[in-house]
């Protein structure tokens, strides 16, 4: 039993020194040295890693998986901008250019650069120019229709497609569509064309101004025929024009004259078939050379001398011809016509003097219809438009020949104006010729705006 004790005990001895001799000194395994590769790479991504914590910009974006070796059990993703992507090539990364700096834009492309609130006035311009031509076009359509139906007048007819092609041609030279003038003026003159076929199919003699209405139109088509050789500049075809013009104004102020004498023709009438002669008087005289023409202004004088004595007549004998915004704007025709021919005698004080009674008298008249006679029904919109269209035009001529006054003028016809724009936006029954009004009206504004246009366009 000893003996196997014994013998157990020196194995076990002789275990653990063949166990001592084999083992080595060190208890851990040393790591395996890294390779130089691996190095490399991790250096290059500690590199690119430092560079987008500096970077602020990041544009477009790019993945280096395919650049960078891949860690177990991780998938990395570095993205950094494009103009700074390092090119690693046969384990070396090449050093890293810094990203561009974008060129400085010259001074003169700074200058020109429109800023934003440029255009922004720039398409408020465009849109107001556009809903200036809409209502332009609407009161030539409105107008038309009324016309053709004999709800409204040739003269009212006449001024409407006057506004109308008038407001229509300075939009288009503010927007540099010079030749869109020429092409404006024919379109009205097809609407004259058609007017004047129109009262030519009429054909009752019997009917009371007819055939004073059917001169009138054909007048009326040849001052635009006569209009339209000026801007062609074919003076044979002014001259033949101008030549009816002579021929049709004396014939259809012979008419009136007689319709006038007997009670057939209004006033008004009368009143405009006068100023049709003084009119053919001076553009004979503007195109044959001869630029002060004094006796057909006298004698439109005389004819306004004498409607203002018929209605003052009338005013004293209460009849209703002679109501007090008649006998106003009456006056207020003869003082603006006087105020023209002391003008053209280059007298600037009695020609100041005229043109500003005639703006005081054409003003009383305007408020004297919106104030009393409109809001009773015995004036309309158009009454009220016409009377401000004659205060416009005293008002105008007073400002250029007395500019000390220029901005109060201006300041009362922009109010009246506005208040006009009101009174029309309150109307909401628009049949017969009221949507033809309520577009004067708007057409007047609109050209308002054009008038400040244009002058701020030749400072």
């Amino acid at each position: 039993m000893s003996d196997r004790i014994h013998f157990c005990f020196s194995c076990s001895l002789l275990l653990f020194m063949v166990g001592l001799v084999i083992a080595p000194s060190g208890s851990q395994s040393p790591l395996p040295e890294p390779s130089l590769h691996s190095h490399t790479s991790f250096q290059s991504q500690q590199t690119v890693q430092n560079f987008l914590d500096e970077e602020s910009e990041q544009t477009a974006f790019v993945s280096l998986n395919e650049g960078l070796p891949e860690k177990k059990n991780k998938d990395i993703k570095h993205y950094i901008p494009l103009n700074v992507v390092p090119q690693i090539m046969a384990g070396k990364t090449e050093q890293q250019s810094p990203a561009p700096v974008p060129a400085l834009k010259p001074k003169n492309q700074l200058r020109n650069q429109k800023p934003l609130k440029t255009r922004s006035s720039s398409r408020t311009l465009r849109r107001n120019l556009e809903q200036t031509v809409t209502t332009a076009n609407d009161l030539i359509k409105q107008s038309e229709n009324s016309f053709s139906r004999g709800l409204i007048p040739l003269a009212d007819y006449n001024l409407a497609l006057n506004l109308a092609y008038d407001t229509k041609i300075k939009a288009a030279e503010i927007q540099n569509q010079g030749r869109a003038k020429l092409q404006l003026l024919n379109e009205k003159r097809n609407l004259i064309q058609t007017a004047v076929e129109q009262l030519q199919a009429f054909n009752q003699p019997a009917a009371q101004g007819w055939y004073g209405d059917l001169v009138h139109a054909r007048l009326i088509l040849a001052q635009n025929d006569y209009e339209i050789a000026g801007v062609s500049q074919n003076r044979d075809r002014q001259q033949t024009a101008l030549g009816q013009i002579s021929r049709l104004s004396d014939q259809y102020y012979s008419i009136r004259d007689e319709e006038f004498q007997v009670g057939e023709a209004g006033l008004t009438e009368y009143r405009r078939a006068s100023r049709a002669i003084n009119l053919a008087r001076q553009e004979q005289n503007l195109f044959h050379g001869m630029k002060k023409d004094e006796r057909s202004l006298m004698n439109y004088a005389e004819d306004l001398r004498q409607i203002e004595s018929a209605v003052e007549w009338f005013s004293s004998n209460g009849a209703g011809l002679g109501r007090a915004d008649l006998v106003d704007l009456s006056k207020a025709h003869l003082n603006y016509v006087q105020g023209q021919y002391y003008q053209k005698q280059n007298k600037e004080s009695e020609s100041q003097q005229f043109f500003n009674e005639s703006m005081q008298q054409s003003k009383a008249a305007w408020e004297l219809r919106i104030d009393q006679y409109y809001p009773r029904g015995t004036a309309n919109l158009h009454d009220i438009t016409t009377s401000w269209i004659l205060w416009n035009a005293s008002g105008t001529e007073l400002s250029e020949l007395k500019s000390s006054q220029s901005a109060t003028i201006k300041k009362e016809l922009t109010s009246g104006l506005d208040r006009m724009v009101n009174t029309a936006d309150q109307i909401t029954d628009r049949r017969g010729r009221l949507a033809g009004d309520i577009s004067m009206v708007h057409c007047l504004k609109n050209s308002e705006f054009l008038i400040e246009l244009e002058n701020s366009q030749k400072k």
